[in-house]
Parts: C-alpha cells; sequence; structure tokens
C-alpha cells in the first residue's frame, strides 16, 4: 500500500472518530455532564494531534531526499510509529505526577489519552498490514 493510501484510510479513521466525538461532546454538555464532555474533548484532542503526526510524517517521507531510493510505505510506517512513543511521553510523566499526588481529573484525563493513543496506534497498525474494516 502507498504512503497516499494508508495516509488517506487512516485519515478516514482519524476524522469518522473525531466526528463521532464532537456529537458525544456536545450531548454530554447538553445533559449537563461537563466532566465527561471535557473527557471527550480531550480525546478528540488526541486524534487531533495524531492526524498532524500522520501528515508530518508523510510530508518528511515524501520530501526528505534521503528518502528517494527507500520503501516510502515502510519509512511512513515506521515514522508514524516513532510519534506513539515520543509524543505521549509528557503525559506519561504528567499522568504519573498526578496519581503520585491524587489528583482525579488529571488521572482521568491521562488516562484517557493514554488509552486513545493505544486505540489510534492498534487501528493504524491494522490499516498497515492492511487488515480489511
Amino acid at each position: 500500500m502507498s504512503v497516499d493510501e494508508l495516509k488517506a484510510k487512516m485519515h478516514e479513521y482519524l476524522q469518522s472518530g473525531k466526528t463521532g466525538m464532537q456529537a458525544r461532546a456536545k450531548q454530554l454538555k447538553a445533559a449537563g455532564q461537563e466532566k465527561e464532555a471535557k473527557l471527550e474533548m480531550g480525546r478528540l484532542a488526541v486524534y487531533d494531534i495524531f492526524g498532524t503526526m500522520l501528515e508530518a510524517s508523510a510530508l518528511k517521507v515524501k520530501m526528505n531526499p534521503q528518502y528517494a531510493s527507500c520503501d516510502k510505505s515502510k519509512v511512513f510506517i515506521q515514522e508514524y510509529l516513532m510519534a506513539f512513543i515520543t509524543q505521549p511521553a509528557e503525559w506519561r510523566l504528567k499522568y504519573i505526577q498526578a496519581k503520585e499526588s491524587g489528583r482525579e481529573e488529571e488521572i482521568a484525563l491521562g488516562e484517557l489519552r493514554l488509552a486513545t493513543v493505544q486505540e489510534i496506534k492498534e487501528e493504524f497498525l491494522r490499516i498497515s498490514k492492511g487488515e480489511g474494516a
């Protein structure tokens, strides 16, 4: 699968997820469930960040001359998977600090962010292996 195909399938997944999260956040807020709506918006932010990282990884592979003679799809997969290590590093640290100090709201947000990262990563791995939905 080409970089463009991988990117398009992943973009579709992310966009679909974001649309659902926006609707859920709106419903939760309308129902007066502010904390839950805030958490849903936290998930949405993770999707946004990994959408940006998807674009950056694809652009890096396409524009960097060092990858001209490489299997660009393979390099793209590796580049994007690195985002799943580097991007959540600060979130992991904040989560640990929140747990140590017992800040429940920050603990919940940290757990949600890290679980969402794992969810997105698993979907990307599934797509990159060419598995059907």
